[in-house]
């Protein structure tokens, strides 16, 4: 309808035999309502993130007051989210909310929570679960005072105070040649006691929109034999008729990512840079339509992501396997165990990632039976991602040996537009110095570079288009070559720091241009002066 009307205008506007008066109106008209079109389609861009794609709107949390944690950053990024302590998972997050910088609430995470610590000996004779045989919570969860939180807030799971709050700041942030920031983040951790070991659970929120779950092993060695001759141990300093036995400790997440515009849009792929012949890494990307059971792969450097919808530009988050070199495999007994990472369909049966029938008795056991095959296309999916950490006891473990923290980092793609918090800062361009036209001939070697200088001392990128055949430069600014082709080039140059551009351009003149040129047999003007005045001297002479 509205191009049918834009036509009709446009024909009046060019029609000659409509008066001079008309046409102007019409014209008139038709550029009114385009710049309305061009305003209306670019609100519709900038409510999304990068191009062409509609951010999702989030909702508001469904969690009252004291169960809702709101963390504003310095650099206007906020997280919002939900929390609550359940008896066996403990610490279950719900509709976490990110908000970049001068950007609008997106939502990442439907609920997040650790949903099994799986410890396994070395002799096998004994296999904990201890989310689902004990728990974190409830009477597991032990009760913290101001001295575990002293730089922030208890929050009281019931009657007695057993998670803590705090603002993270450190030196690990960002930085150029004379400038740094300081990362931030929101945290949380909780301690659990189960045995002799405890637990403590932690979730870190980042003001770049990155996610760090982790858990920290400590308190005491829980299993020891006798049999000091066992292969499945250490005998430690100053207790010489005791094996204490080594161990795995896995550790299964369960995260469900909502980044789309509803809960069903998420997709979910796996990129791998894959070793030639040559020396070469080639980037092979895979993305999934059923329910997906993935091992690491140190060889091809993999990585998986899951993405708002299959735009390229689409808010996503990665997950780097860093954690690559412990790794229990038991398949006989536990066949989920030859996995590190599961994709399924999200199924409130499918709670824990092992011993899930105890609870559940009509539900699939282990989250292995949980990747059937199923399509994911147009649903509700799930990660669980494991980690595993092999302790092999010291003598420095005796007897409340220390903590042992393992997890991962969730980094996001296209949530920011650039380094958020260094943008904050005030920042100089740099400027050229010295930047003058350049003269040679033909053929003459080349060896220079542009100068620039930068108020803020940052490290400078040069870049150049328009040289003379023959002459490259660097980004560093170093020109070489040879001049091969006479001519008058204009050259464009730029010089950047971390935040700006400088740009700039130059004359280039190589020859004598302005002469006409001869063949290569034709007698040089130089030669031919020589030869005149010679001429002309033996005139005179014979005069």
């Amino acid at each position: 309808m509205m191009a049918t009307k834009l036509d009709t205008l446009l024909r009046r506007a060019l029609n000659d035999t409509l008066p001079r008066t008309a046409r102007r109106l019409a014209l008139i008209t038709l550029l009114s309502v385009s710049c309305l079109l061009t305003l209306h389609v670019d609100d519709e861009q900038s409510a999304g993130i990068g191009l062409g794609f509609r951010q999702a709107q989030a909702a508001e949390p469904a969690c009252d007051a004291d169960s809702r944690i709101t963390e504003t950053f310095s650099n206007g990024a906020v997280w919002d989210l939900c929390w609550e302590s359940r008896i066996r998972e403990n610490l279950v997050l719900t509709d976490v909310q990110y908000t970049p910088p001068d950007g609008e609430p997106l939502p990442v995470l439907s609920s997040a929570r650790l949903s099994q610590l799986h410890v396994a000996y070395d002799d096998s004779d004994v296999t904990y679960n201890d989310v689902t045989q004990y728990g974190l919570g409830g009477g597991y969860l032990l009760t913290l005072t101001e001295a575990d939180c002293p730089q922030g807030e208890l929050l009281d799971v019931q009657t007695r105070p057993a998670i803590c709050r705090w603002r993270g700041q450190s030196d690990n942030g960002y930085r150029t040649a004379n400038r740094s920031v300081k990362a931030e983040s929101l945290n949380l951790f909780s301690v659990s006691q189960v045995g002799a070991y405890a637990y403590i659970i932690s979730w870190s929120f980042y003001d770049d929109g990155a996610m760090e779950p982790g858990v920290g092993a400590t308190g005491a060695l829980q299993r020891s034999s006798a049999q000091i001759d066992l292969p499945y141990g250490r005998v430690l300093q100053n207790d010489p008729d005791t094996l204490w036995l080594s161990h795995t400790h896995n550790y299964y997440w369960r995260l469900d990512f909502d980044l789309g515009e509803s809960a069903t849009d998420d997709r979910f792929s796996e990129t791998r840079y894959v070793l030639q012949s040559d020396g070469r890494r080639i980037r092979q990307s895979e993305t999934f339509d059923t329910e997906q059971a993935r091992q690491i792969d140190p060889d091809t450097q993999q990585s998986w992501q899951i993405s708002a919808s299959e735009a390229i530009d689409s808010p996503a988050y990665t997950i780097e396997p860093l954690r690559l070199g412990h790794r229990f495999v038991r398949e006989e007994v536990e066949p989920y165990s030859a996995y590190d990472l599961f994709v399924t369909v999200a199924n409130d049966c499918e709670r824990f990632a092992s011993q899930n029938a105890r609870f559940n008795p009509d539900c699939l056991n282990h989250v292995l039976q949980y990747v059937d095959g199923q399509s994911i296309a147009g649903q509700d999916i799930v990660l669980w991602h494991r980690v595993g950490f092999h302790h092999v006891p010291r003598s420095e473990d005796q007897r409340n040996m220390h903590t042992h923290w393992d997890g991962f980092v969730m980094q996001p793609r296209n949530l920011l537009t650039g380094t958020s918090s260094l943008a904050s800062l005030p920042n100089s361009p740099p400027s050229f110095v010295d930047l003058v036209n350049l003269e040679n001939d033909p053929g003459d070697l080349i060896h220079g570079h542009l100068s620039a200088e930068d108020p803020d001392n940052d490290v400078l990128s040069f870049t150049a288009s328009g040289l003379p055949p023959g002459v490259r430069m660097n980004t560093r600014g170093h020109l070489q070559g040879s001049t091969r082709q006479a001519g008058n080039y204009t050259v464009s140059v730029a010089v950047r720091d971390d935040h700006y551009q400088t740009s700039s351009s130059f004359d280039w003149k190589v020859g004598d241009v302005s002469v006409p040129r001869r063949s290569s047999g034709s007698v040089s003007p130089w030669w031919l002066t020589m030869l005149c005045l010679l001429l002309a001297g033996r005139w005179r002479r014979s005069g």
